[in-house]
């Protein structure tokens, strides 16, 4: 099954391929792009103005996943320091309560029949 999936990737690929090398045939016209405020024009195939704006976009969406997920990585792993530092906290305060325990039956007083007792 994973070979199967690898040739219909390779498809894809291939085929989204030979699109886009068609695509750039087709639109070899030069197109001018003017920084408005700024004198400076550049003139470059259209094709090669979309796939500047393609290849920015995706740089972008890359930047912002990876904050993204750094940002969930800190949070995790604050997350995690602080469940230990509890889990410490809670067995320290377990031990103590379980030495209350012993401590106050060590120091229990009994009442018999004679009288009470103390242990």
């Amino acid at each position: 099954m994973t070979a199967f999936i690898a040739l219909l990737r390779r498809l894809f690929w291939g085929i989204l391929a030979v699109l886009l090398v068609f695509f750039a045939i087709n639109n070899r016209a030069p197109v001018t792009i003017a920084f408005e405020p700024f004198p400076f024009t550049v003139t470059m195939p259209l094709w090669l103005v979309l796939f500047v704006g393609i290849f920015i976009g995706l740089a972008v969406a890359g930047m912002v996943t990876s904050w993204l997920r750094l940002k969930g990585f800190t949070a995790r792993r604050k997350a995690e320091r602080r469940a230990k530092s509890l889990e410490g906290e809670m067995a320290d305060l377990t031990a103590r309560a379980q030495d209350a325990e012993r401590s106050a039956t060590e120091n229990a007083i009994v009442v018999g029949q004679t009288g009470p007792v103390r242990r």
